[in-house]
């Protein structure tokens, strides 16, 4: 198994040339960065890079156009996530990974895949956030030299994930000569304060007004309505979903979904919330959405919260 560290310091050659198959590995999928890894390990290799999808109806098709060859010529395929796959597709792929030799270098997602057991596969393991030292490693990695605003970037935060680093990476190629204004003006709010974001969130599932609307105070002027409809509909799929596996025993599954909700909902307070609950916040946000959108005001996000906290666990 590589590290990550190694692997963005140029060390990706010290992958046993034998094993066709490459699994990334982390506890988030970095959709972006992902496949932008994928692209820069064609380039290691010397190989044409192109995408398959592995969420396909005909998987019998798809690996078999990865068994096939035009003329002799080999490729690197990126494949996404096997996370996003139902079980039973994906012990399918993992025995065809465990068994594939060539054509072709297959490159996956996975933040489960156990690789000790796999001789055939490589696990390389990417880290959730990165520092600043990795950043560089990063942007070097995506064809950039230096970072403009890299330093005051790490000055509002000790880390970002890894599909923020790539998109911060993309936005310097873009920027020229107005980076500076863009550090002074836009990245403040582009950074999610995510421990407050985290305590923001546990206040609200945990039901306590007081902790809730002290944070909420110092939040609320951050960022638009929009982006706090979309951050708190995600909190309540994922708890509707974590809820829905832990009734029916599916604790993996649960697990996974689980990941970016509040550590004390995980642990206890789920408990407090029913399926129809969560549901109906849900469609009260998107009520609230629809509202906006058409020149309504954001206020009812007021309501929202006190029809939450007031209601008895």
């Amino acid at each position: 198994m590589m590290q990550s560290f190694s692997f963005l310091n140029d060390s990706f050659q010290l992958i046993n040339s034998s094993k066709q198959v490459i699994c990334f590995k982390s506890s988030v999928y970095p959709l972006l960065f992902g496949r932008a890894c994928a692209s820069y390990c064609a380039q290691l290799f010397g190989l044409s890079f192109s995408y398959q999808r592995m969420q396909t109806n005909n998987q019998a098709a798809a690996m078999a156009a990865l068994q096939t060859s035009f003329l002799g010529t080999s490729n690197c395929y990126w494949l996404g996530s096997l996370d996003e796959l139902s079980p039973s597709k994906q012990k399918v792929w993992t025995e065809f990974f465990k068994s594939y030799h060539g054509p072709h270098r297959l490159i996956f997602f996975s933040s489960t895949f156990v690789s000790s057991k796999i001789g055939s596969i490589e696990t390389i393991e990417l880290p959730d956030k990165v520092d600043a030292s990795l950043f560089q490693n990063i942007a070097q990695m995506l064809g950039a030299q230096t970072i403009s605003f890299r330093v005051p970037l790490f000055k509002q935060t000790k880390k970002v994930s890894l599909d923020e680093a790539y998109l911060f990476v993309k936005y310097d190629a873009v920027l020229g000569k107005r980076s500076a204004q863009f550090a002074r003006d836009w990245l403040p709010d582009m950074i999610v304060p995510e421990v407050s974001l985290f305590s923001l969130s546990q206040a609200l599932f945990d039901r306590k007004p007081s902790s809730f609307f002290e944070l909420w105070k110092q939040l609320a002027h951050r960022y638009t309505a929009p982006f706090w409809i979309t951050f708190w509909s995600e909190q309540l799929w994922r708890a509707y979903c974590y809820v829905r596996f832990q009734k029916r025993g599916k604790q993996l599954e649960a697990k996974k979904i689980g990941y970016r909700l509040p550590f004390s909902f995980l642990n206890r307070t789920w408990r407090n919330y029913t399926l129809e609950e969560l549901k109906a916040y849900h469609h009260f946000l998107y009520e609230i959405d629809y509202q906006v959108k058409n020149g309504g005001s954001a206020y009812a996000l007021d309501l929202f919260y006190a029809t939450i906290l007031l209601q008895s666990g």
